[in-house]
């Protein structure tokens, strides 16, 4: 990897971390709510030799901070994009960060090339099904810290279906690390986000029909029922959009399986450039 540079882009009420590097079209990595930018270890190294890669840690994740005050996930993404220099970007996104995505291509859908959505969630939209995820949930209401890690592990990485060991071993470990960091911090985005944040009105998935750009949903098979559902209904409803199921993966498919899920995602950046 090649010209790797690190800035910091000041927003109301935070600062991001962002990393870029590479040149040619830009693809813009936004992690999920449960981890950070070391998400995308593997996809930033890989698409830096063909791309302008970026990654940020969203406000009250990683090394990016948030104190009290309103803010909206999508608004800061266009902050990032007019300091790194980005007019159009195709967006890798999972989780919580698809949620961002999505409402940043309603609000500029000019600046976005393709979505490719991992494990893809929106606000409000908790999974609550499981004992794993109905533990989190109460984990939550009271900040549970050794809960959350646990529960949140239990839930979204080995899934409802698998023990904890029949998840790669260092794969568990990467995302223990990184929820461990983001529930441990003093002032994180979950104990912010209640109080702070501000979601568009009406919902993007209200927008879904108006979202026509290429859209590749990719959901593991070991993910919450709620999960699965949201990117079926989503590929059954956005113009131009296609369901890819990994499977033996849980909520960060990525993380698991990522030379099958760097394949997706190139050969989506190859046919945006033919378009």
């Amino acid at each position: 990897m090649t010209n790797k540079t690190s800035r910091w882009v000041d927003v109301d009420h935070a600062r991001l971390y962002v990393e870029e590097a590479g040149e040619g079209e830009a693809i813009t990595m936004l992690h999920g709510f449960l981890v950070d930018s070391g998400q995308w270890n593997a996809e930033f190294a890989a698409l830096a030799d063909t791309h302008h890669v970026v990654r940020y840690d969203a406000r009250g994740f990683g090394h990016s901070s948030i104190v009290p005050g309103g803010y909206a996930h999508h608004e800061d993404l266009a902050a990032v994009l007019d300091a790194c220099g980005i007019q159009r970007t195709a967006l890798l996104a999972c989780s919580g960060g698809a949620a961002t995505a999505l409402d940043f291509t309603v609000a500029q859908p000019e600046r976005v090339s393709a979505l490719i959505l991992i494990g893809a969630g929106y606000w409000g939209k908790f999974a609550d099904s499981t004992p794993a995820a109905r533990a989190f949930l109460q984990a939550l209401s009271t900040f549970d810290v050794n809960g959350l890690i646990d529960s949140s592990l239990r839930a979204f990485t080995d899934g409802p279906r698998r023990r904890p060991g029949e998840v790669d071993p260092a794969v568990r470990r990467h995302t223990e690390a990184m929820t461990t960091r983001l529930f441990k911090r003093e002032t994180s985005y979950w104990t912010r986000a209640a109080q702070d944040q501000r979601t568009p009105k009406p919902t993007a998935l209200e927008h879904l029909r108006a979202i026509d750009v290429p859209t590749l949903l990719i959901v593991g098979a070991e993910d919450q029922a709620e999960v699965i559902a949201l990117s079926n209904e989503m590929a059954a409803v956005m113009p131009n959009a296609r369901l890819r199921v990994i499977q033996d993966a849980g909520h960060h498919a990525n993380l698991e399986w990522p030379a099958q899920v760097l394949t997706e995602v190139r050969g989506v950046l190859s046919a945006t450039v033919e378009m």
